[in-house]
């Protein structure tokens, strides 16, 4: 635990005037709950004790992909305020490896490769994709490379969209983390970084990655490598005015402009992260 941390009573005065973020990691353990105020990190919470794959957010509400089911909450946003348990809702995707949000709809994959997206509380199969590894809006980054699910209430479709060993995925842009580098797509996939990149996060025209173990940054013009006190990263993400990264063993660590910040949360096995940001 680093000198920074704060109670939560501190923590909501300070949250008056910065807003309070929650970042939700997806560990080996479960699914914790990491409350943050500009770069204090404050408390956290497990909210669920099943093996979690992938985490995504829409607004304030969350989805979990674990080895039993996509779970749901709406209470994201009062994950670790202490008010009581966060409740989950199934359902009834089964296994999932890879879930997020295209605006309303759900999308997931299952470890045998069923994409799927979910509407009027019903599943609908899109197609089969090779093993998924991450996924964000319509986009799902796979052993096979990028792939992409179309259509709409009547039909629905996944097709390959380009790239190979796609590690992490953004809509946004959309940008890749493949085995050879961070692509992004223009006119065509275009190469910006050679290397194995693991992870991307984007906000605006910045992007994070890691490529080759290094914690990099596009500025919206340039590459540079950003100083990080972690070591073997898991997964990187943008909040509204901070860069967030976490390692595998469950160190979260919060860059608001002032230098990094760190706190162990002490759940290993860490697989993804995603930011439920302050309203």
């Amino acid at each position: 635990m680093s000198d920074h941390d704060i109670s939560l009573d501190e923590k909501r005065v300070y949250a008056e005037q910065t807003g309070t973020e929650t970042l939700l990691v997806g560990t080996d353990r479960g699914l914790a709950a990491v409350a943050v105020s500009g770069d204090q990190i404050g408390e956290f919470a497990l909210l669920t004790t099943t093996e979690v794959r992938d985490v995504a957010v829409r607004g304030g509400t969350a989805a979990v992909a674990d080895r039993e089911d996509v779970r749901t909450t709406d209470a994201g946003r009062n994950a670790v305020t202490g008010d009581g348990d966060v409740p989950f809702s199934p359902t009834g995707f089964g296994d999932a490896v890879a879930v997020s949000y295209d605006a309303d709809t759900l999308l997931a994959a299952g470890p045998e490769g069923r994409a799927a997206v979910r509407e009027d509380d019903d599943w609908t199969t899109c197609g089969m994709t090779p093993e998924a590894r991450r996924a964000d809006g319509p986009l799902l980054a796979t052993v096979g490379g990028v792939y992409r699910v179309t259509g709409d209430e009547t039909a629905t479709d996944v097709a390959h969209a380009g790239l190979d060993d796609a590690n992490d995925v953004s809509a946004a842009g959309p940008w890749a983390a493949t085995d050879e580098g961070v692509y992004r797509l223009g006119n065509g996939w275009l190469a910006e970084r050679d290397g194995r990149a693991t992870v991307v996060a984007v906000r605006a025209d910045h992007a994070a990655a890691v490529v080759d173990d290094t914690l990099l940054e596009y500025d919206g013009d340039d590459w540079s490598e950003r100083d990080c006190p972690l070591t073997d990263l898991a997964d990187v993400a943008y909040g509204a005015g901070a860069l967030y990264a976490v390692d595998s063993s469950g160190t979260v660590a919060v860059d608001a402009g002032h230098g990094w910040r760190t706190r162990t949360i002490g759940l290993p096995g860490v697989a993804a992260i995603a930011v439920v940001e302050a309203r």
